[in-house]
């Protein structure tokens, strides 16, 4: 009985953990609308550390998710892998950079302050967009993981144009091998 309600569990998990992207992009929209529609007070503490626990439980699905061969993301793959990422090289390079210091701190220091220099409704709306941001940055993030075995960033250290020469595995000669 345990060990089944382990599996069951575990069964969750890994779903939770699959459709991870997509519960972050719907958590940025119930972010943005919640910034629109704020709820009464009473209610707005309990929405705003619902959706932070919720989008941090998420994460660490996400990431949990990221350490095993998922046989969703299996069924999931493209017959033309290939193909499909050379159509999202920008996502590849979007998951390189953005994973950079240089870049990330910077921008999760906008991401932060847009929530207090943007008043106002139009400023709300320079708000939402900044926050919407982070849905390409969950998209690219996603692709990635889908397809690093395509990834030219991942292949040869920077953009995949590099070749390796590979000596030749069998002889030349007419030896035979034992």
């Amino acid at each position: 009985m345990a060990a089944r309600a382990f599996s069951s569990s575990h069964g969750f998990n890994a779903r939770w953990g699959h459709f991870a992207p997509q519960l972050l992009i719907i958590s940025i929209g119930l972010v943005i609308a919640v910034g629109f529609y704020p709820p009464g007070p009473a209610a707005a503490l309990l929405v705003g550390l619902g959706l932070v626990f919720f989008i941090l439980g998420t994460w660490v699905m996400l990431r949990a998710h990221d350490r095993a061969l998922c046989e969703h993301c299996v069924r999931d793959m493209p017959l033309n892998p290939s193909e499909q990422a050379q159509r999202y090289r920008r996502r590849f390079w979007m998951s390189h950079t953005g994973a950079e210091p240089r870049f990330i701190l910077p921008y999760i220091a906008v991401l932060i302050g847009s929530n207090f220099f943007f008043a106002g409704p139009v400023g709300r709306i320079g708000w939402a967009l900044v926050q919407t941001s982070m849905i390409y940055l969950i998209l690219s993030y996603a692709t990635h993981r889908r397809l690093q075995p395509w990834c030219p960033w991942c292949s040869s250290g920077g953009g995949g144009d590099k070749t390796i020469d590979a000596p030749d595995p069998l002889p030349n000669d007419d030896r035979q091998l034992v």
